[in-house]
């Protein structure tokens, strides 16, 4: 009887996996497939790579057609995972039995490089299969899996949608998803945030939300702040900008503010003190500096902390934005953020103006300071 290999660190296995290995099997007409989590894969660094038990469970929840069998001989062993150490157990437990070991087109490209490479190829038949549709592959002394089509997936693509707060059931199937979840596998603190504002935000709005996150961690890593409360803030400095008006001013008296002259006929500022409302009367935020950075992200104020004009500037220079300018803010955020906040005042100042729309009394009394001091410009 043939047995077929698929090794690999399956963190987390995913519906391209089982895909692969099911062509494999059909191909070969194999009875019998081990799949083998690796241990400590010898050729890159993982970080979020989860316990081994877990990898195990999880590739037992996918790999569920009865042809398939989990091994943990390689977890067991501890170590550096090397195949050709897989190999000689196999081969010991099954001299007579012909064995095939599937490789991803990517691995068999540095397969050559492998440790006892030689002498993988002499235990076993090695089957190659592309992992990118179109891809030409060089067989490289292995057997090709041809006519298959693959679903072009990664595990590190699984737990960026993870960390992002995305739903992967359509990637990995339910029971998979399921037991990621309840484990809380391939999360970051902000998982909870990055989901709660997937329910909140439309698409445009959430993409802005990430790359302002990313600014003001850039700009926190440049003038000395804390960037992971520089990135949360970020996060969360729209939160409610989706949500509708009458929601806003129901959030804004729930945090116990009343709206100025100013506020009432201007409701593209609502949003800003409703988040701010919202974090601290929904999420409990008490930090007085997070707090104040999403209240006066639009308008801006005199006295401002430096989190909340990393804030400011950070909405202005995200990756996203595309107005007339921005890569002049962007050259001056890295410069100074009271030349990066000036020309944002200026900027938005001036539009109000042309529009005939009253603006902020904190906005010109933050254009006042930054020119009554001279900050940095």
């Amino acid at each position: 009887m043939a047995i077929g290999v698929f090794g690999g660190t399956f963190n987390p296995p995913h519906l391209g996996h089982l895909r692969l290995v099911r062509a494999f099997a059909d191909r070969f007409a194999l009875d019998r497939v081990l799949i083998i989590p690796t241990f400590v894969p010898p050729h890159k660094a993982s970080p979020d790579l989860a316990q081994a038990e877990m990898r195990i469970q999880m590739c037992g929840l996918l790999f569920d057609d009865p042809r398939f069998e989990i091994s943990d001989m390689e977890i067991r062993r501890g170590g550096k995972s090397y195949t050709v150490d897989t190999l000689e157990t196999l081969r010991a437990q099954y001299p007579d039995e012909p064995v095939y070991l599937l490789v991803g087109s990517d691995m068999l490209e540095s397969f050559d490089t492998w440790y006892r490479a030689g002498d993988i190829r002499r235990m076993c038949t090695v089957v190659a299969a592309v992992r990118e549709k179109g891809k030409a592959l060089d067989a490289n002394g292995a057997v090709l899996l041809e006519n298959y089509d693959p679903i072009e997936l990664s595990s590190t693509a699984v737990r960026e949608k993870v960390r992002a707060g995305e739903d992967v059931k359509p990637l990995v199937g339910d029971a998979v998803a399921a037991f990621i979840a309840q484990h809380g596998l391939y999360t970051d603190a902000y998982t909870p945030y990055r989901r709660l504002l997937r329910e909140k935000l439309g698409d445009y709005r959430l993409r802005h939300s990430f790359c302002v996150a990313d600014s003001a961690r850039e700009l926190a890593g440049l003038y000395g702040a804390d960037p992971e409360q520089a990135y949360l803030a970020g996060l969360l400095h729209d939160v409610m900008k989706d949500s509708p008006r009458e929601a806003q001013l129901a959030m804004i008296a729930q945090g116990g503010a009343e709206l100025t002259a100013a506020e009432r006929c201007n409701p593209k500022l609502w949003h800003a003190m409703a988040g701010e409302a919202f974090l601290r009367t929904v999420l409990g935020f008490d930090d007085e500096t997070l707090l104040n950075s999403v209240r006066y992200h639009t308008t801006g104020r005199a006295g401002m902390c430096l989190l909340e004009k990393i804030i400011y500037v950070a909405d202005y220079m995200s990756a996203d934005r595309v107005y007339d300018g921005v890569d002049r803010m962007r050259r001056l955020a890295r410069q100074s953020l009271e030349s990066a906040m000036l020309f944002g005042l200026s900027f938005t100042i001036s539009q109000l103006a042309q529009n005939e729309q009253p603006i902020h009394p904190d906005s010109v009394a933050c254009y006042n300071e930054i020119l009554e001091t001279g900050k940095d410009r």
